[in-house]
């Protein structure tokens, strides 16, 4: 699956320009951002705020992507787009190989 099939709207604001609003949820707003829409913006992944839950709540490796995209974004606004594209990469292959079965199930209850 692509990107823009994992998260389009997320994908639509990369490729516009980003505004302060969607910089600060990058930067403030994990389970606003990229790795929340990807899972539904459920509390699924809320868990690093309370670490000890991770384990029972969300996938770690997915919560790390939330985090590197908020510090990239915080690190680099005006280049912000083309910092983030490995993240992104990397972060789409991980949800193919771990998670794409949230992504049929959120397709199947949109038809």
């Amino acid at each position: 699956m692509t990107f823009g099939e994992i998260c389009p709207t997320w994908s639509n604001k990369l490729k516009a320009d980003l505004d302060k609003g969607d910089l600060h949820t990058l930067i403030r707003k994990p389970e606003m951002c990229i790795v929340g829409e990807a899972g539904g913006y459920t509390s699924r992944y809320l868990g690093y705020r309370v670490v000890y839950l991770i384990p029972f709540i969300g996938c770690w490796k997915c919560i790390k992507y939330g985090n590197r995209i908020g510090k990239t974004a915080k690190q680099h606004h005006e280049l912000c787009k083309s910092y983030l594209q490995p993240i992104i990469d990397d972060f789409v292959d991980h949800w193919n190989k771990k998670h794409q079965e949230i992504t049929l199930k959120k397709k199947e209850e949109k038809s």
